[in-house]
């Protein structure tokens, strides 16, 4: 399996609520190809979140998503701002629960899709992505050329329109954790620059470090989230005995946000991201955001659709 960097937190502040409960929802749903029963729809709704003598939430968007009995088979549906159309994403995984492809629809049209394969080991062996907006087409392929003591050495060979355009050695510790990359140009042999990553005790990216052969310059970048303590981030209980339902979900946010005020607004988790469980069907996580200097919260409700 091939693991990337640690993603760079994002700011704000996103909950997450995804709760199963027994409703009447839409027995089928269908993609372009096939129509599949339907075990669950989820319905997502996230708000932004403004604060001041107490919490008012916002709708700034939505999506339902469908997934199929056997759980092998989803599609979500989403709307953006000032536009109708509806915008799909398919997503087909194999018996393994292993990411075999994905569709990306505006209403009926393609626009995207992205296939992967594995070897025997269940390890990426290609991902292939192809547009059909620009009509591009991309390609990966990853060879294990080293795996001793749990350590790792993977190299990632990345074409366009069947073109090698650059390859990227990956380096893994023990535990699975990205702590050097090296690009080289199409030759395979000359080195474009070298990533390395120094981590916190949280686990998250504290410094990323890139030297520059050709100018024999280093230029290193700090990562917040890094610096953060790890007690700003783990499994929390609810702390309210509310049981959630898609019509209380403004209510119940509110009441979690308020209960666990102290603990989402402890000055020294600049960022942060806690789940809040109630019962084993719901969990609640709220997060710190980069993406914008506001607060928002996501809601998730889970629904049999039998």
């Amino acid at each position: 399996m091939v693991f990337s960097p640690i993603n760079k937190s994002v700011s704000g502040l996103i909950a997450i609520l995804l709760c199963a409960a027994v409703s009447t929802a839409q027995p089928t749903f269908k993609t372009i190809w096939k129509t599949y029963s339907t075990g669950w729809v989820v319905h997502e709704y996230t708000y932004n979140l403004v604060q001041t003598d107490s919490a008012r939430l916002y709708l700034a968007d939505s999506a339902t998503i469908y997934v199929s009995t056997d759980s092998l088979v989803s599609m979500k549906v989403s709307w953006r701002n000032n536009d109708q159309s509806e915008y799909k994403t398919v997503n087909y995984l194999s018996a393994k629960k292993q990411l075999l492809k994905t569709e990306e629809y505006k209403d009926e049209t393609l626009l995207e899709s992205n296939e992967w394969r594995y070897d025997e080991k269940n390890r990426k062996q290609q991902h292939y992505k192809d547009s059909k907006v620009t009509g591009a087409s991309y390609r990966k392929q990853y060879e294990y050329i080293s795996e001793k003591n749990g350590d790792a050495v993977i190299l990632e060979s990345s074409y366009y329109n069947n073109t090698i355009e650059f390859y990227t050695k990956y380096f893994y510790d023990k535990d699975r954790q990205l702590y050097k990359e090296v690009r080289l140009n199409d030759n395979n042999k000359d080195i474009i620059h070298v990533e390395t990553y120094t981590y916190g005790e949280n686990g998250k990216v504290k410094e990323r470090s890139v030297f520059f052969p050709e100018f024999k310059v280093t230029k290193k970048f700090a990562e917040s989230a890094g610096n953060v303590p790890a007690k700003c981030f783990g499994f929390k209980p609810a702390g309210i005995a509310d049981k959630p339902n898609n019509n209380t979900r403004i209510a119940y946010m509110k009441r979690l946000i308020a209960k666990n005020q102290a603990l989402i607004s402890d000055p020294v988790c600049t960022e942060f991201e806690f789940t809040f469980n109630n019962t084993p069907n719901c969990s609640v996580t709220i997060a710190s955001s980069k993406v914008n200097k506001g607060k928002t919260v996501k809601y998730r409700l889970k629904e049999k659709a039998f």
